[in-house]
């Protein structure tokens, strides 16, 4: 019987090794019903508590960074995508127009677009919503010399600027995309002031530059054009016109005013009223006589 005892306990604890050799313990409250623990774990396994087995979580994220956006084009996850933004002319000059058409998606559907509006590139002008146009997602507005300087006035000198417009688009959502078109201003004289082209080398309201106005109107190579002075007589202590041009900051151009350096007047009242008086084409320098009471003296014309 001894023996016996030994041959059963022998088997039992044989019974209760695993094949990955981890130790089983064996309640021995009730043989028939005990319950195995084991120690350890495998194949990303864990052990809660009450000894069951759960299976290992393992988190996994996903790379969402989105290709860049193309330069001057920008837009929110979700939100509108510009396919394209452009105009139908590379530049314009004053009585021209430009057309600006924008082709869009959006990953919700073209009904989640709600609209956009053409913009200035600070953003600060708005000159209007682009209108649903053509195949859907497709967006235009056009916009006249007249128009863009009535909103950002035009006025350049000797160049041909570039111009950009920003068109922005909304979704349902709020959320934004933005793209940039630019389009060049140009004029056939080269300049443009409050919106007229012009040619500053010769333009007597704009001589050299935008608002340079000459009193003669005249403009030669972007300086005024000599002048008449106003009147002066004798009891104003300048006695020749070089003084007199230079008493008010210009200098005698002798001959230079259709052939004659200065017009004398019997009496100033002629000479204020503007008749015609007697013209000659002495020296700048010469000192004057007085024989005639008032004179006008031809000037370089630098207001």
């Amino acid at each position: 019987m001894t023996h016996r005892s030994e041959i059963v306990s022998i088997l039992i604890l044989l019974s209760a090794c695993g094949e990955d050799g981890g130790m089983t313990t064996v309640s021995t409250t009730n043989p028939s019903t005990a319950t195995l623990t084991q120690s350890g774990t495998s194949n990303g396994m864990t052990e809660d508590s009450s000894g069951t087995t759960t299976g290992k979580t393992t988190e996994v994220t996903s790379d969402t960074t989105s290709t860049p956006p193309t330069s001057g084009t920008t837009s929110e996850d979700g939100g509108p995508v510009f396919l394209s933004f452009s105009t139908n002319v590379g530049k314009i000059t004053q009585g021209e127009s430009v057309t600006f058409t924008a082709l869009l998606t959006d990953p919700d559907g073209l009904d989640d677009i709600v609209g956009g509006s053409l913009l200035s590139e600070d953003e600060k002008i708005d000159f209007g919503p682009l209108i649903a146009a053509g195949q859907p997602g497709t967006y235009s507005i056009s916009l006249s010399w007249a128009q863009i300087h009535q909103s950002d006035p035009i006025s350049f000198e000797n160049a041909q600027p570039a111009r950009v417009f920003r068109a922005r688009f909304f979704d349902q959502k709020g959320n934004q995309a933005a793209s940039d078109a630019e389009i060049l201003l140009t004029c056939a004289g080269g300049s443009a002031c409050a919106g007229f082209c012009t040619d500053i080398d010769l333009d007597g309201m704009n001589c050299g530059s935008c608002s340079h106005a000459c009193a003669s109107m005249g403009c030669q190579g972007g300086s005024c054009a000599p002048n008449l002075s106003g009147c002066f007589e004798e009891m104003d202590g300048l006695d020749s016109c070089s003084a007199i041009c230079a008493s008010f900051g210009e200098a005698c151009a002798e001959s230079e005013c259709m052939g004659f350096t200065v017009e004398k007047y019997g009496t100033i009242t002629n000479c204020l009223k503007g008749s015609a008086g007697i013209i000659g084409s002495e020296p700048c320098d010469k000192i004057q006589s007085w024989a005639n009471p008032a004179i006008k003296c031809c000037c370089t014309d630098s207001n």
